[in-house]
């Protein structure tokens, strides 16, 4: 019994002195394990992995993984650091610097300047030109000519690219003041003004009903009852002045969000421009 309770326990040996020798924390086991960690999305790990790789490691492709992750985590400040450190001479720093110009426009578009570095090739410079045109879109003075704003862009990104164009030239707001100076002159009309019908006939209807029921009340002598509907009257009045300047300005807000919302939609459909980066083949 106790020669085949040895033999048990011999035959895992081998196994387990092999993986003894396997060195888990090499660099080339810390690369593939970061790597991995990479193609799943698992970014914050990856960089802990990459950071680690690089103190033991000078690599350009895995510090370009980290200015790419911390990018897609939405830590574009952070990201923008990174590329502070890469080498001129790097490979890797034409599409850095593209991702810096990308991380500037979500962070603060008008931190894009109008300029360039020699090493970009062709399509790398496409997508310099159409990045800081539309960094443009954010500026308050806009009076760049629209043939020019275009130029940039392929054929079937012109349509969505004009839309925006024709934003920043006319936006469609609504004048607060108008709408004031409307509803002023006809209940509920500034409301009308700015598409909001419901509100607007409610609010015709409704002062209009208070005005005529003082009037009646005032040539019947029921002053109390006139006075009554008079404040009411006036109460509406007034609100109804107020709301239609109020709707006017969430208008435009409205306007503004939808711009900036469809703006960062187009984006991101299309990747900010950049080349999409395949580490995961």
């Amino acid at each position: 019994m106790r020669t085949i309770l040895t033999i048990i326990f011999l035959i895992p040996l081998p196994v387990f002195s092999q993986s003894l020798a396997f060195d888990f924390h090499s660099p080339e086991n810390i690369k593939k394990f970061a790597d991995y960690l990479f193609c799943e999305g698992d970014y914050l790990r990856a960089i802990e992995q990459y950071d680690f790789l690089n103190q033991n490691l000078d690599n350009d492709t895995t510090e370009f993984k980290v200015m790419l992750g911390y990018s897609e985590l939405g830590l574009f400040q952070k990201s923008n650091e990174i590329f502070k450190g890469v080498n001129h001479k790097s490979i890797f720093y034409p599409d850095a610097y593209l991702l810096s110009l990308k991380n500037k426009l979500l962070i603060e578009p008008q931190m894009i300047k109008d300029t360039s570095i020699s090493s970009l090739d062709s399509f790398q410079l496409k997508s310099f030109c159409r990045l800081t045109t539309i960094s443009m879109l954010y500026d308050d003075e806009f009076n760049i000519p629209e043939e020019k704003f275009i130029s940039p862009f392929d054929e079937d990104e012109r349509n969505s690219v004009l839309a925006f164009y024709d934003y920043k030239v006319e936006p469609k707001y609504k004048s607060p003041a108008l709408a004031g100076v409307l509803s002023a002159i006809i209940p509920g009309s500034g409301k009308m003004y700015v598409s909001e019908w419901g509100d607007g006939i409610t609010a015709l209807v409704v002062t209009s009903l208070f005005a005529f029921l003082a009037y009646d009340n005032f040539n019947a002598d029921h002053n109390t009852r006139a006075w009554i509907f008079t404040g009411l009257g006036a109460f509406f009045y007034a609100g109804n002045i107020y709301g239609s300047v109020a709707s006017a300005q969430i208008f435009n807000a409205r306007i503004d969000f939808e711009f900036n919302d469809g703006l960062k939609f187009f984006l991101k459909q299309r990747n900010y421009f950049l080349p999409e980066y395949d580490f995961c083949k």
